[in-house]
């Protein structure tokens, strides 16, 4: 996998070219610059506040950037462009892109009225108008990825938390992204439930073809599946490198002290 020297002369799944976000007054990123290779596996890290989660959002097209570009596969999210400002959405373009990205949230975000089969075919009928039957084939296939075949006509009323955090990692492999984004996602889990959410995450980087992008406070977990750790403050990247430099040996004086402080919980 590229090191972080090799980052800028790989052809990058997605690219951030000094992405900036506010929102009033307050700056949440602040020219960031990054990329991210395929089939890469990039962990962000970082105090509360810091950016992590809206530079997900920014990838998920769920916000656009106040200023710079985000490219994927080399082609710039729809939006028109003045001054390096983001002016316009384009609606079409958008959907398009985001087929790419597959997300999961902190919070389930499972359709309460639809059975774990309906929840994960929703988004292959919807957006790839695939057929009913190969869209049921796919949802059964993923569930049984994640060990979740047998909760099929289930609601999500009806199962843990970390049960529902498997079905929402089916529905965001249904479209076949090229790109997987996970956002502290077993904050909300009991601690039961949150090793196997993450040894879940480890299975499916050894099995497929994608770059992940994947923010979370477990060290422990970030060390044995990152290529890359980036070390977020104040809505900049301020260390990044292989897993065993930024959080065996960080230089930067603000990364030892949020990791010294994570140890002395």
């Amino acid at each position: 996998m590229p090191t972080n020297e090799d980052q800028s002369t790989v052809q990058s799944t997605l690219e951030f070219q000094e992405v900036s976000k506010s929102f009033g007054e307050l700056v949440v990123l602040d020219s960031m610059d990054l990329h991210v290779a395929r089939q890469e596996k990039l962990v962000i890290i970082g105090p509360s506040g810091s950016g992590k989660t809206t530079v997900l959002r920014l990838m998920m097209t769920l916000e656009l950037p106040s200023n710079g570009r985000i490219l994927i596969d080399g082609e710039l999210y729809g939006c028109a462009w003045r001054d390096d400002r983001a002016i316009e959405d384009n609606r079409q373009n958008l959907r398009r892109i985001r087929r790419k990205v597959g997300m999961v949230f902190q919070q389930f975000n499972l359709f309460p009225h639809m059975n774990v089969l309906a929840n994960i075919m929703e988004a292959p009928l919807r957006t790839l108008k695939m057929p009913k039957e190969e869209a049921r084939e796919r949802a059964i296939d993923l569930l049984r990825r994640v060990n979740m075949e047998s909760k099929i006509d289930s609601y999500p009323g009806q199962l843990s938390g970390g049960q529902q955090q498997r079905v929402a990692v089916a529905r965001a492999l249904a479209l076949r992204p090229q790109i997987m984004l996970f956002d502290e996602v077993t904050s909300a889990l009991d601690p039961e439930a949150v090793g196997d959410i993450l040894n879940l995450i480890r299975d499916l980087a050894d099995e497929v073809n994608m770059a992940m992008v994947i923010v979370t406070h477990e060290m422990g977990f970030a060390r044995t599946i990152a290529d890359r750790v980036l070390f977020m403050d104040g809505g900049r990247i301020v260390e990044s490198g292989p897993p065993d430099s930024v959080l065996g040996a960080p230089t930067n004086e603000r990364t030892k002290s949020f990791l010294s402080a994570l140890h002395d919980r």
